[in-house]
């Protein structure tokens, strides 16, 4: 008979699921950790800010069609693959994955992505130069979520198509709190 012995750990347990996603409101005020990532699996991110309103609202003509070069442009220069873009006019939602094989490189480029991406919609929007002042623009730091593929990555479609009616005033989530997505013609993406 063997016995097996195993050390006693007193850390506590770790759930490999809660390391999914980052930024938004989730560590206000707590420890800096690195932004969860997977070069395999895609990533649902998140931009959102308050001031989105008005004239410096994201549905803005001027402003859509900007953000969807910029996403276009720096997609192609950081190897970012785009499944869905969504502008709600006052937040993006964007599924994305990295397509660079190397695990640091596709982290890095990822980082350069959302850092100058996120910097770029900015100033074009608030109209920033050298000594305005405007303050921040992006409520939080960028949301971002690893999604599995499947049902979780269908769930996240299904989410920004609600989105979509939500911010074309289609769908009121007051008056229809439950959101089932029926029927959709066929999606070959």
């Amino acid at each position: 008979m063997e016995l097996s012995m195993k050390q006693t750990s007193f850390l506590p347990k770790i759930d490999r699921l809660s390391f999914r996603e980052f930024g938004g409101d989730l560590r206000k005020g707590k420890r800096k950790i690195a932004r969860p990532f997977s070069q395999k699996l895609p990533l649902h991110v998140v931009f959102r800010s308050s001031h989105a309103k008005g004239d410096c609202s994201l549905l803005k003509l001027a402003h859509r069609k900007f953000i969807e070069a910029a996403i276009d442009r720096y997609a192609r220069l950081y190897h970012i693959r785009i499944y869905r873009l969504q502008n709600v006019g006052n937040h993006l939602h964007v599924l994305l994955k990295t397509r660079t094989k190397s695990r640091d490189l596709a982290r890095l480029e990822l980082a350069n992505f959302l850092r100058r991406f996120s910097g770029e919609v900015a100033m074009r929007i608030t109209k920033a130069k050298k000594g305005s002042r405007f303050g921040r623009f992006w409520d939080e730091l960028v949301y971002s979520r690893i999604v599995t593929w499947g049902r979780e990555f269908n769930i996240i479609k299904s989410y920004f198509i609600k989105n979509l009616f939500e911010a074309h005033g289609v769908w009121n989530r007051k008056k229809f709190p439950t959101w089932r997505l029926m029927t959709i013609a066929a999606d070959t993406s």
